[in-house]
C-alpha cells in the first residue's frame, strides 16, 4: 500500500476547489466537513480550508498536518477517486491527537465510499 502524499495529490488550483465546492457532496461529523466530488484521475486529491477562526497560523499548520496524515492514513480506504476538500470545525482544536480525529474520518470516507461508489460508474 503506498501511504506517500504526493503533490499530484493535493488540490492547488482555484477552479478545481470552486468545482468541489459547487457540484459537490457534503459529508460532516464533529470535527470536520468535507465536501466530496468524483474526478476522472487515477488517484484522489485533497485540498484544505482553515479559517483563521481555528488560531493563528501555528495552529492552522497543525491542523493542516494533522488532516494531511490521517488522510494519507486513510485514503486507501477510498473505493472511488475523489477529490476531497476538508475544512475543520470550530471544535477542531489543535491539540487534538491524530487518533482523536481519526475514527470519524474514517466514517466519513466509508460514507463517501457508499454514497459515490455508483456515480463513478456512470464516468
Amino acid at each position: 500500500m503506498d501511504f506517500r502524499f504526493t503533490k499530484a495529490e493535493r488540490l492547488t488550483l482555484q477552479k478545481e476547489f470552486e468545482r468541489v465546492f459547487q457540484e459537490g457532496k457534503v459529508f460532516k461529523d464533529a470535527k470536520v466537513v468535507l465536501y466530496v466530488i468524483v474526478n476522472s484521475l487515477p488517484y484522489s486529491r485533497l485540498g484544505l480550508v482553515v479559517s483563521k477562526k481555528v488560531g493563528n497560523a501555528v495552529r492552522r499548520n497543525r491542523v493542516k498536518r494533522l488532516l494531511r496524515e490521517v488522510y494519507r492514513l486513510n485514503k486507501h480506504l477510498l473505493a472511488v477517486h475523489i477529490d476531497i476538500i476538508a475544512i475543520p470545525r470550530h471544535s477542531f482544536s489543535s491539540d487534538l491527537k491524530r487518533h482523536d480525529i481519526e475514527n470519524g474520518f474514517k466514517k466519513l470516507l466509508l460514507k463517501i465510499n457508499e454514497a459515490l461508489a455508483h456515480e463513478s460508474r456512470h464516468h
